[in-house]
C-alpha cells in the first residue's frame, strides 16, 4: 500500500459517516501482505494493546537510511490502522 498522507485525507474526507470510514480502514488492512509467522514473536509484539499487534522495522542500506515497517494484527480495524 503506497499512499500519501494527502491521498488518505482525501479518501476519508469523501466518506461522510463513521460506518463507511471504519469499512475503509478495514479495506486498507486487507491490502497489506500478511506478516510471516517468524515475526509474530514477543520481540515484535506491541505491548499494551488489547489486540495482538506486531510491528517489524526494516532499515534500508541507502544513504540516508530509510526505516519502513511491516505490521499485522488479529483485529481487522487495528490491521487497517497499522496499514495507515
Amino acid at each position: 500500500m503506497d499512499m500519501t498522507i494527502e491521498e488518505l485525507i482525501e479518501d476519508f474526507e469523501y466518506l461522510e459517516d463513521w460506518e463507511d470510514r471504519y469499512q475503509e480502514i478495514i479495506d486498507l488492512g486487507k491490502q497489506i501482505p500478511p506478516l510471516p509467522e517468524r515475526y509474530k514473536t514477543d520481540a515484535y509484539k506491541v505491548r499494551g494493546c488489547v489486540s495482538q499487534v506486531w510491528l517489524v522495522p526494516h532499515v534500508s542500506a541507502s544513504s540516508p537510511p530509510v526505516i519502513t515497517f511491516s505490521a499485522d494484527s488479529d483485529a481487522h480495524i487495528v490491521r487497517g490502522l497499522v496499514a495507515i
